[in-house]
């Protein structure tokens, strides 16, 4: 089986499920049309920092673009520890946070002891469906009582507002947050535009950011060099 090809076909059956033309990927991508179709065609070998890219795009495993582990030797365990430590890394906190979403929609089903979960964190404000509240100022914070398992490692607690990203954030939970400065393609991210604050998909492409919402009821949000735009962090629980 040539591989390329195996892994061309993957990718333009995720581009065409999510109807996302060529010149769109190209620019999620931060390549070119070109390049996209050549990728496509086998033409030319995504190597992983483009897969890496792509399963976060398109919210896949990277495992997605591989044949079967047995038959080629290509399973992601091989994968990972070809990867130097911070690719190892990058990997390992992606594949964590795609276990906890797993586990979000059973984990009302699942009778644990309060007392393993009572904690109390700093809350920085709202990270909104609507109009969110922006408050890093240490002296601002408040502490709430919390039941539930933290994260391993995070900078920023905020409560989110609104119905927007159901049915993985609901009105009121808590969601924990990575400091970052620079937008992951297709990552849950935590942005300021302007004065409002929200927890989106973000997706960057050329002068432009794209925040979009896990409940289809509502619009993309589209903001440009008019905009005053903040990254807070990613998402990481």
């Amino acid at each position: 089986m040539d591989l390329s090809k195996y892994v061309g076909n993957k990718i333009k059956e995720l581009r065409e499920r999510n109807n996302y033309t060529q010149d769109y990927l190209a620019e999620l991508l931060n390549t070119t049309r070109q390049s996209v179709s050549r990728y496509e065609n086998g033409d030319r070998k995504a190597n992983q920092d483009v897969l890496f890219d792509l399963a976060e795009i398109f919210n896949v495993s990277i495992n997605t673009f591989f044949p079967d582990s047995k038959a080629k030797n290509q399973n992601i365990t091989t994968i990972y520890n070809s990867l130097d430590t911070d690719r190892q890394t990058k990997v390992y906190n992606y594949a964590e946070y795609q276990l906890d979403e797993q586990k979000a929609s059973t984990v009302k089903d699942n009778i644990v002891s309060i007392e393993d979960y009572k904690n109390e964190i700093e809350l920085n404000g709202l990270a909104s469906a609507g109009t969110g509240i922006l408050d890093l100022d240490p002296e601002n914070t408040e502490i709430i009582s919390y039941k539930g398992k933290l994260p391993n490692y995070y900078d920023f607690a905020f409560k989110v507002s609104g119905n927007s990203m159901e049915a993985t954030f609901f009105d009121g939970d808590i969601i924990f947050v990575e400091k970052m400065n620079e937008v992951i393609n297709g990552a849950l991210m935590v942005v300021q535009i302007d004065d409002e604050t929200f927890i989106k998909k973000v997706y960057k492409g050329d002068r432009q950011l794209r925040l979009v919402s896990l409940n289809k009821d509502y619009k993309d949000i589209i903001a440009d060099g008019s905009n005053d735009i903040r990254i807070v962090g990613k998402v990481v629980f």
